[in-house]
């Protein structure tokens, strides 16, 4: 199982612009990207924040993929009862290591694990030893303020792996995570 973090950027570190949620700020080049990218993971791991601001596609997506799941991280699963649905849409209140166990031991044990976001989860994942990579598409835009893509030092150390020019400004990199 390779566990992959995503996460789109701006040149100052934030995930968000100010206090505007999502990745209205990304590119076309790295939402093509990313549209595309995400057909290669057929689990997807984020946050509750992440999750509400993109509910209403996850929701209609949940609904007509039945063969991926996604797995949002919450402290109370039981505020999202009414939207979950067994094996494509699961709200958990378990640590990242219990996530990855069962995943390891489930029906899809080989697969490929997106994890989305925000910078808690990002973080959680980094010190927990259990990513893989960290690919990051890096925006030439200065925020000044937002949130930002850790929220707590990481220990891992990264190595760049790969380096892909998604437009004439957008850079992709791909980091692979060395693992304590």
């Amino acid at each position: 199982m390779e566990v992959i973090a995503l996460a789109a950027m701006s040149l100052d570190g934030f995930i968000t612009r100010g206090s505007e949620p999502g990745t209205a700020f990304t590119s076309p080049e790295d939402k093509d990207w990313f549209g595309k990218t995400m057909s290669e993971f057929p689990i997807k791991v984020l946050g509750r924040k992440t999750f509400e601001v993109s509910r209403d596609f996850i929701l209609g997506q949940s609904q007509e993929d039945e063969s991926g799941l996604r797995i949002v991280m919450t402290r109370d699963p039981s505020k999202f009862s009414e939207w979950h649905f067994p094996g494509r849409l699961e709200f958990t209140d378990r640590s990242i290591t219990e996530i990855v166990s069962s995943l390891k031991e489930g029906p899809m044990a080989d697969p490929k694990v997106a994890v989305l976001g925000g910078g808690a989860v990002y973080s959680a994942f980094l010190n927990s030893n259990l990513l893989d990579e960290f690919w990051i598409t890096l925006e030439p835009q200065l925020f000044g303020s937002g949130a930002p893509i850790v929220t707590e030092p990481s220990l891992p150390k990264l190595t760049l792996k790969e380096s892909i020019q998604l437009g004439p400004s957008t850079l992709l990199l791909k980091y692979r995570c060395t693992k304590s």
